[in-house]
């Protein structure tokens, strides 16, 4: 009779077995590092994609908050107040900080004193808006205001008497400028200090219009300014027409 080794029967078996479960791993590892893979690479984008909607919210929000500031000053300027009004410059007097104070003593012609109710926080080399019942005249601050006197540069051709206002006015101007990169920025400069308020913008146009609707170059006409800004990369503008006192 024919004996069966049973031991050699049952190992063979065994090792199958094996060798099966091992592949079956194998697989399993290769599709999970697959679907791993697939995964991060789709957190990957997805992070990119929320990165980049983050900064386009924050550029538009810097946009309309430079926009913002823009008008407000303009709006406390009055078309007056313009100097220069270029495609891409506007530049303009305004007192943006509201310092404003009355002449307590008449002034004479000739004087380069005046006293006054309160001269502090008037800074050496800011400009002055005095405005007496003959006429208005700017004038340059000699050294910082005391508390009950400021000093002009140049002496004072009207008299002025007591009660005369007068009011601080900073130089303020909006243009383009090219960074370090290339890339365009939109700034502002009040009183010589510069700040970039937006950046990364393809371009910006001012362009000026009198009262009749019609664009014109006469500064003393202007009574809009409308500016149109497009962001690089992106097809929205965004446009403020901002209506100026007369």
């Amino acid at each position: 009779m024919c004996m069966i080794d049973r031991s050699s029967f049952t190992g063979s078996h065994v090792n199958t077995e094996n060798g099966t479960s091992l592949m079956e791993l194998i697989i399993a590892m290769a599709a999970g590092l697959i679907v791993l893979g697939a995964t991060l690479q789709g957190m990957t984008y997805f992070q990119q994609f929320y990165s980049e909607q983050q900064e386009k919210v924050v550029r538009h929000q810097d946009l309309r908050l430079a926009l913002d500031l823009l008008e407000q000053e303009l709006r406390i300027a009055g078309s007056g107040s313009i100097s220069i009004a270029a495609p891409e410059e506007l530049q303009f007097l305004a007192n943006i900080h509201g310092l404003v104070t009355a002449v307590t003593t008449t002034a004479t012609v000739a004087q380069t004193t005046l006293s006054v109710e309160d001269g502090r926080g008037w800074g050496a080399g800011k400009t002055v808006l005095l405005c007496a019942a003959e006429a208005c005249e700017i004038l340059t601050l000699a050294r910082d205001g005391q508390r009950s006197l400021l000093t002009v540069i140049a002496p004072l051709t009207q008299t002025v008497p007591v009660g005369t206002s007068l009011s601080m006015v900073n130089r303020v101007r909006y243009y383009m400028r090219r960074d370090d990169q290339g890339f365009m920025q939109l700034m502002r400069m009040v009183d010589g200090g510069a700040s970039v308020l937006a950046s990364d913008v393809q371009h910006v146009r001012f362009s000026y219009w009198d009262e009749q609707g019609q664009v014109t170059t006469n500064l003393q006409q202007i009574t809009r300014v409308v500016i149109d800004v497009l962001v690089r990369g992106e097809t929205i503008r965004f446009v403020r027409d901002i209506g100026v006192q007369t």
